[in-house]
């Protein structure tokens, strides 16, 4: 008899503890959605503003300087990147690695498109430039984005 009852509290405790186990993980996916939804909506605001023709057009002021405006860019990219840096705990590390490599690229761009022009260029003319590049790997971020958003 002793043992039935000892097997019949094991069974008892083992149903508690995956009971347990169950709620908890609820409890988590009630918390952590929310967070990777709003990941998801910052990171992609993080890539729509890093966009040229957007980034030009937010940086850009009559009367800068090359050299001013060249810094202001990187100086904005990187600011924005970096505020949005936590989110990388809430996106699968593929998405994350698309973030920050259309990060690199448009960073590279812009330095490519500076290193290009001539030192009297005027600023207009560079930004000019600056709007047609286009970025690949911005559309390639964002896909991915959407794609986890999608599956959340």
């Amino acid at each position: 008899m002793g043992y039935f009852l000892n097997r019949k509290m094991k069974l008892k405790d083992l149903d508690y503890r995956l009971k347990t186990k169950s709620e908890m993980r609820i409890a988590t996916a009630k918390m952590v959605v929310p967070l990777k939804i709003q990941a998801c909506e910052r990171l992609l605001l993080f890539l729509e503003r890093s966009q040229l023709p957007v980034l030009v057009k937010r940086v850009y002021a009559p009367g800068v300087t090359k050299e001013a405006f060249h810094i202001a860019l990187l100086q904005n990219v990187e600011e924005e990147f970096e505020h949005n840096m936590a989110q990388q705990l809430y996106v699968r590390n593929e998405t994350w690695d698309a973030v920050r490599q259309a990060k690199e690229e448009l960073v590279g761009q812009i330095n490519a498109t500076f290193d290009k022009t001539e030192a009297g260029t005027d600023v207009v003319m560079v930004a000019q430039a600056l709007v047609a590049v286009p970025n690949p790997f911005v559309e390639q971020a964002v896909a991915m984005l959407k794609k986890e958003f999608n599956e959340i």
